[in-house]
């Protein structure tokens, strides 16, 4: 059985989100991943922006997990 997600992450103290609220987050962090995805696949980055892209891609996706209780979310 998954866990429901809290804010602020369970981590530091637990209050569950209503699904309407947790339905819009896991949105928003699947547009910031398609967004870096997209950006990404450019050749011409610099390594920093790259690298950046890359860890904001990981924040994303791990947030995206956290919010759906650890269930797998598609991006697109």
């Amino acid at each position: 059985m998954r866990k429901p997600a809290t804010w602020p992450p369970a981590s530091q103290g637990e209050r569950t989100l209503p699904e309407t609220v947790r339905a819009f987050l896991i949105e928003s962090e699947r547009r910031v991943l398609l967004h870096c995805q997209k950006l990404l696949a450019k050749d011409n980055l610099p390594d920093d922006e790259r690298q950046r892209l890359q860890r904001l891609t990981a924040t994303a996706q791990e947030e995206m997990q956290r919010l759906a209780g650890g269930r797998e979310v598609k991006a697109a």
